[in-house]
């Protein structure tokens, strides 16, 4: 992994607004982590799963200069990477930094719980049973799932009650996601993300509270592309940072 790392690419996204250092090889961040980050309404103080190269945390940096977000990566490489773009994109020590720390990891399990009043994460999403392996140990890390209640188990600790938690997941697994939010989340709102008019959601982004006891919104979603496979003007003005996804 850290040889991937020494070669990097430097790419301009959200029309310009974000300078971001990503590997050229492994994982690199993809449409469904902007669309994330948008789904972010507001916060005080917020915690990242999974950071990665840091597109999430930079974008809610700017889009909240006043609040905190920090993030939590466990590849020591991709902290480093994170810290290089937080300083590219000039984003200040108190609204954003990043932490190498497991989710998993029993120590991170004990503090600083009950404190922050949203959680958001992009964890693993592809099941290695139904699809073919990359040979790339970084996007099997980043791709396919182990366990992903753990990842709902941390959130619960870290956040507030009633404080929010944003993910995206595959739409195929709604009914596991629902049997592993059930009891202690609620007013869970489901936003499809549609590649195309008429073609089946592969990706949806979820809302959900902690300790709340209403139930289950889908919403009407978004349509990624148009038929010769440019963007919506809709999934375009979130891409260009002139308009959000709104779950509220």
């Amino acid at each position: 992994m850290a040889s991937n790392l020494l070669d990097l690419t430097k790419n301009n996204i959200l029309n310009g607004n974000i300078s971001l250092y990503q590997p050229k090889k492994g994982f690199r961040i993809g449409v469904d982590s902007i669309l994330l980050a948008s789904s972010v309404n507001n916060y005080s103080n917020c915690i990242e799963f999974g950071t990665g190269s840091g597109i999430i945390l930079i974008y809610l940096s700017k889009k909240f200069p006043n609040s905190k977000i920090l993030g939590i990566e466990k590849n020591l490489d991709l902290v480093n990477l994170v810290k290089k773009n937080l300083k590219e994109n000039e984003i200040a020590n108190g609204s954003a930094e990043v932490i190498q720390y497991d989710i998993n990891d029993s120590i991170f399990l004990k503090n600083n719980n009950n404190e922050y009043d949203r959680v958001i994460m992009n964890p693993p999403y592809f099941s290695p049973n139904k699809v073919i392996l990359s040979r790339d140990v970084s996007k099997i890390s980043a791709r396919y799932e182990n366990d992903i209640n753990s990842w709902f188990t941390a959130a619960y600790k870290k956040l507030k009650n009633k404080g929010c938690l944003n993910f995206i997941f595959r739409t195929e697994s709604l009914d596991l996601i629902l049997s592993l939010l059930y009891p202690k989340w609620g007013d869970i709102k489901i936003f499809p993300l549609w590649p195309k008019k008429n073609i089946k959601s592969k990706l949806m982004i979820i809302q959900a509270k902690k300790n709340v006891k209403s139930g289950v919104q889908i919403l009407p979603g978004l349509i990624l592309h148009n038929n010769d496979g440019s963007y919506t003007k809709a999934c375009n003005n979130i891409l260009s940072f002139k308009s959000f996804i709104e779950l509220s």
